[in-house]
């Protein structure tokens, strides 16, 4: 793996953990930070060995969004020559990954964070977490975050959001269906989904995300032919003979990916 200047990554039992890791900028993502974290989310999706991709940060603060300076100066973004330069939208990047992903957010989510935190497949935060969406106060307005957010709600409550620009709490989050869940202090409701992850066929999960890209493509007379072929497919895996005999057997099966 190459250096990188502001992701942190570790594998550790199945889970590759990408640590955000530019605190002093309260984690705000420059160009050069987008291409680390596309760099990091390629591994995780062509390592067989990850199954499961856990997203962190370090500071008080998740991701305060874009660095608006890096962007517009060249000159303020430091540059890594050793990653390959991606200029497309985070939302866009995570959209790609075909294992499950858990952003556990211990700092507060402020604009284009919530790219990242909305993008993963599920989102834990702390209950002290602050989420704000303040942009329109300056003159913008959150475009790409308000396309994730059509995903948990609707239209107007949407658009409420951003129009207001107000901070929210962890609860009312849950409560607007935007969290996955709270944390404890012991986290276990976090330990136990890993688990349970961790449990279940990786190869069968990917093919999943992978029709799931695939199927917003299908017209409506085509999409279940779609999905009977992509069940016929894993059904020719080792993983899902692996899986009938750990059924029948009454053992815990033995992944192999393949």
């Amino acid at each position: 793996m190459e250096k990188l200047n502001f992701i942190k990554v570790t594998i550790e039992q199945h889970v590759l953990i990408m640590t955000l890791a530019r605190s002093e900028k309260r984690n705000a993502f420059s160009p050069t930070m987008v291409s680390e974290i596309a760099y990091v989310l390629n591994i995780a999706n062509s390592n067989p060995d990850v199954r499961l991709v856990q997203v962190e940060a370090e500071g008080p603060v998740f991701c305060a969004g874009m660095d608006l300076k890096a962007f517009e100066d060249p000159a303020m973004d430091v540059g890594n020559p050793a990653i390959p330069r991606v200029e497309k939208s985070l939302a866009e990047l995570f959209a790609g990954l075909d294992k499950p992903s858990i952003c556990v957010v211990r700092g507060d989510v402020i604009a284009g964070g919530f790219l990242i935190a909305l993008s993963c497949t599920y989102l834990y935060a702390l209950p002290q977490v602050r989420f704000s969406l303040p942009e329109v106060k300056i003159g913008l307005f959150p475009f790409q975050v308000l396309a994730l957010l059509l995903d948990y709600m609707p239209e107007r409550k949407a658009m409420d959001l951003c129009i207001r620009g107000a901070s929210f709490s962890a609860q009312e989050a849950l409560d607007k269906e935007i969290l996955y869940g709270i944390l404890d202090v012991e986290e276990k409701a976090l330990i136990e989904l890993k688990s349970t992850i961790l449990d279940n066929a990786p190869l069968a999960i990917a093919r999943g995300f992978s029709a799931l890209r695939r199927l917003k493509e299908q017209h409506f007379e085509d999409k279940y032919s779609f999905l009977l072929d992509a069940l016929a497919d894993l059904r020719q895996t080792a993983d899902f003979k692996e899986g009938m005999d750990a059924m029948r057997s009454k053992r815990k099966a033995n992944w192999k990916n393949s």
